[in-house]
């Protein structure tokens, strides 16, 4: 195992067995549930640096989900019980919560995540994370230890250091891993190749409002995805985009890792978006922007004289004050009329929060 995995696994295994600890109850169950988070990052090779511990830990807790929700056909070993901590009276009330709110009441009580963040650890929305967070946090003002003065997250982690047994099956582990993900790759691309590909040229022509006579997303269906930092999402054929802290990269063939910051002096002021377009694959362009806002964005509607389109958006866990959006979308008898497009942006109450002038 390398130098670099090995010190930041010393770094993270505390807080990850205690975090493993709080949402099962079983100290065994939590070690097993550590190791295979270790294992299933370090078989990823590409893992961001800075965000390894995200990723480590969405590991751990989709792992802890999974468990709990796959049924037991055909066993007859019970389920583990949950054993509170004695030394935390208020784990008793952790026992007692459905896995999904436990485990939204550890993420945010024990370990100080936002809701933001731990709705990116759940592939979930930020308003599901909070409902989850009331129903916890009324079970846990229930408790007289709560009300005695105890809170959750007040108790000690055990310093930086993992076992040195840990190591070498936690290798194994992802090693068994990265082979086993060779092999199925192998496999989907070629069937994916062959069955999705007409399904995603269909998913695309029917995105527009103009031409076709198809309708906008209406509000509540637009997706609005939380991401890490450095995470690589596929926006079009042949374009990626990720956020950093600093602004939005994006790479496509005709331009590879490029990128746009943000403007940190606009924060607070009057809200702002920007438009990018570039061919991204054969006749098609790939459109998208930065939008600062102090208001949240639930929608991004792209006009272009092939019709309306709504756009996806992307934002960085922790409510940073701006956002990207992306779209793509079919060139008009091969030309580019990018004087013609238009992008404006709407609150989750159909408000404008802004919108390009006319695009040279």
């Amino acid at each position: 195992m390398d130098d670099e995995f090995t010190a930041r696994a010393g770094e993270y295994w505390p807080r990850l067995t205690r975090t493993a600890r709080l949402l099962t109850g079983n100290s065994a169950r939590a070690e097993r549930l550590a190791r295979a988070a270790l294992a299933e990052v370090y078989a990823r090779r590409r893992t961001p640096r800075d965000d390894a511990e995200f990723y480590v830990r969405r590991a751990l807790v989709r792992g802890f989900l999974r468990s709990r929700t796959r049924p037991l056909i055909g066993s007859r070993r019970a389920p583990e019980s949950y054993a509170a901590d004695r030394l935390d009276p208020l784990t008793e009330v952790l026992a007692a919560l459905p896995p999904r709110r436990r485990a939204v009441a550890v993420l945010h009580h024990w370990d100080g995540l936002s809701h933001r963040e731990i709705a990116a650890l759940l592939n979930s929305s930020p308003g599901a994370v909070k409902a989850h967070g009331r129903r916890a946090l009324k079970a846990l003002r229930a408790h007289s230890a709560y009300g005695a003065g105890g809170r959750p997250g007040s108790g000690p982690v055990p310093p930086p250091g993992i076992p040195a047994a840990v190591l070498p099956a936690v290798e194994e582990a992802g090693r068994t891993r990265r082979r086993s993900r060779r092999r199925t790759t192998a496999v989907l691309t070629t069937v994916c190749a062959l069955l999705l590909v007409p399904l995603a040229l269909g998913a695309v022509r029917g995105t527009g409002s103009g031409g076709d006579g198809g309708d906008t997303t209406p509000v509540s269906r637009t997706s609005v995805r939380v991401v890490t930092a450095g995470e690589r999402v596929s926006a079009a054929p042949g374009a990626e985009v990720w956020l950093t802290k600093d602004g939005k990269h994006w790479s496509t063939p005709k331009g590879p890792n490029q990128f746009r910051p943000v403007d940190k002096g606009s924060k607070g002021s009057s809200a702002a978006i920007t438009l990018e377009s570039e061919p991204s694959s054969g006749t098609r362009l790939f459109h998208s922007g930065v939008l600062q806002s102090v208001r949240e964005p639930s929608r991004v509607q792209l006009t272009t004289p092939d019709g309306t389109f709504t756009a996806r958006i992307l934002t960085l866990a922790g409510s940073p004050g701006w956002s990207v959006w992306y779209a793509d979308t079919q060139l008009q008898d091969g030309k580019s009329l990018l004087s013609e497009i238009t992008v404006k942006a709407y609150d989750s109450a159909g408000k404008l929060l802004a919108q390009t002038g006319t695009s040279s």
